[in-house]
């Protein structure tokens, strides 16, 4: 018997070693990336490179330097990191708030929806100043800017899904709650927040994809001193840009390999272990059944000793924070005066809107006097170009990728193979395509404006796919029964059974597409390659010729946002409403 264990043994304890030592090179790697990072944050603006100094071949060669990649890499990989956790708190936040309370919900659904479809450029345009503006003369101030585009690229899609997975939750698991006599502070812990977690996961993947190209996209962007210099952020985004104004093709390749070397990093490192650590937090009757994802690291650090020290203390932190804290809640009183506050709930209502009307006349006072009157009759046509590329490209996107995901997700192995690879190609933001579209542009097609639909579809296109298969998913298991003994048709298991089924996540799918389809249209309508400019007539193109020029750059945003505004309101909206009350489970 004891030459029978011996092997064993010995595999076990080599096990939890691998698994020891793949914990400890994930932690130093990510705790040097935060304090390198921060250590080189803390520098004098003046510090960064200048559009003067790298007008220089020599200069520009030594920053398009292969070996400055792992620097960049670094840089923008920190970014990604902190504004993922901004994100993390400001939709857990405001997601609870609309849940609970009606009020608020009025206020922050429909701001959020149409934050949601507004291009980045809309939130740049009006908030880099600001943001500079908090750590004056500092480096500081534009990592800012970079990871509040990243903020805006991810925080209102993980928001609302939030929001929308606790307003579904079964009301067999809520009156389980309640007969166990929770407060909603345990509730929210103990059954909302571990239901929503595996569609949180979804979206954050889905949300990589923005995250990426409002990256790339903010430190592409240039940093205006006073003197009139030209600074440029540190990172991949900014070698990106200056590869395609030296229209160096092979420092391009260069940045966009490392970029998503960047990619798998994370999904690898962080994404794939999250999604099969939380794969049995479903709400399945027969979860067991089916294959759940694939995860090296995952499987070496469940092995590890130091990742059971560490999930014990977490044990020990969520006992406390779930069950004590809440006594210092009722200790302090601050529920009886919460309460009385409650009562004046509709005079704060009355005053909130009072306010919010005075501002919304004043703004549009100052905004109606700050813009250029005289470019106010070109811009019904540029909007209305661009709107079209961009239903266009949307309608194509759909109809390839929603039959795509459905042949995808309705075989285990064919998703545990395609979802990795989704998950990686998903995030790479449509701007990093725009060197290869150059390359086909450059051969006497630049008057054709075709090649703009690539370019808008790859910015939207996985929006589609990830959402579809996540709706295909939450399709209880019987009901899917029901349709195989019933033997529907294709045509009726689609319009009949699967459309409707869907068709929640489906117009998810096409809000969260919007924005990221109008941010990949105004990349497109105004390529730099070296010297050559290639522009289409649109809305997109009117702002990056106006670059810089601050009242037509802030037209061309409201503009923008006008559109946004009412396809939310007159379409989407309505859309959305039917098919919460009309088509779900």
């Amino acid at each position: 018997m004891k030459v029978l264990h011996a092997p064993s043994q010995k595999n076990t304890t080599l096990k939890k070693s691998i698994g020891n030592l793949t914990f400890v090179i994930i932690l130093a790697l990510f705790a040097f990336i935060l304090v390198f990072s921060l250590i080189k944050m803390n520098r004098p603006l003046d510090s960064l490179p200048s559009e003067e100094v790298l007008s220089t071949p020599s200069k520009t060669h030594d920053f398009l330097a292969i070996s400055n990649l792992l620097y960049f890499s670094i840089r923008t990989m920190f970014r990604m990191i902190i504004g993922m956790i901004w994100s993390f708190l400001f939709s857990f936040v405001f997601g609870v708030l609309a849940v609970r309370y009606k009020t608020a919900r009025r206020i922050i659904l429909p701001m959020v929806n149409f934050l949601e479809s507004v291009p980045l450029l809309g939130f740049l345009t009006f908030t880099t100043a600001w943001l500079l503006g908090l750590f004056p003369g500092n480096v500081l101030g534009a990592e800012c800017v970079a990871i509040f585009a990243i903020f805006t690229g991810q925080a209102w899609n993980i928001m609302l899904t939030l929001y929308q997975i606790m307003e579904v939750i079964p009301s067999d698991l809520s009156n389980v709650t309640d007969q166990f006599k929770y407060n909603p502070w345990e509730k929210f812990w103990r059954l909302e927040f571990v239901y929503a977690i595996p569609g949180l996961l979804w979206n954050v993947i889905i949300s990589q994809t923005a995250a990426w190209f409002a990256l790339v996209a903010s430190e592409q962007a240039s940093v205006a001193l006073p003197k009139d210099t030209t600074l440029f952020l540190p990172g991949i985004g900014s070698y990106i840009q200056i590869a395609l104004d030296r229209a160096d093709f092979k420092a391009c390749l260069w940045a966009v390999l490392a970029l998503l070397l960047n990619v798998i990093i994370l999904n690898f490192l962080v994404f794939q272990p999250l999604v099969r650590a939380t794969y049995y937090f479903k709400y399945e009757t027969d979860v067991e059944s089916t294959i759940p994802p694939r995860s090296i690291i995952y499987r070496l650090l469940k092995e590890a000793t130091l990742t059971h020290y560490c999930s014990h203390i977490f044990s020990l932190f969520s006992q406390f924070w779930i069950y004590q804290l809440p006594k210092i809640w009722y200790f302090l009183k601050l529920d009886r005066l919460y309460k009385r506050i409650a009562k004046l709930r509709n005079f704060f209502k009355t005053l909130w809107y009072i306010g919010l009307g005075v501002l919304i006349i004043v703004c549009s006072i100052k905004l109606y006097h700050f813009l250029p009157h005289q470019d106010f009759g070109m811009i019904p046509r540029l909007t209305l170009y661009t709107t079209l590329r961009v239903t266009l490209a949307m309608i194509v996107a759909g109809l390839i990728f929603t039959p795509l995901a459905i042949w995808v997700a309705s075989d285990n192995r064919r998703l545990n193979i395609v979802q990795p690879i989704g998950q990686i190609l998903g995030s790479i933001p449509s701007n990093v395509y725009t060197p290869f579209i150059v390359i086909f542009i450059s051969m006497e097609f630049d008057k054709l404006e075709w090649w703009i639909l690539p370019l808008i579809m790859v910015g939207c296109q996985w929006y589609y796919f990830f959402n579809v298969i996540a709706g295909y998913l939450a399709i209880p298991d019987d009901i899917r029964d029901v349709t195989k003994i019933f033997k529907l048709s294709k045509w009726h298991w689609w319009v009949k059974y699967l459309i409707p089924s869907i068709l929640p996540y489906i117009i998810t799918a096409i809000i969260n597409a919007a924005g990221a389809a109008w941010n990949a249209d105004i990349a497109a309508e105004s390529i730099q390659w070296g010297k050559k400019s290639i522009n289409v007539t649109g809305l997109g193109q009117y702002i990056s010729v106006n670059d810089g020029i601050k009242d037509k750059s802030a037209l061309g945003t409201l503009a923008m946002c006008f559109v946004v505004g009412l396809c939310i309101a007159f379409v989407w909206q309505p859309l959305y409403r039917v098919a919460k009350e009309k088509f779900h489970y």
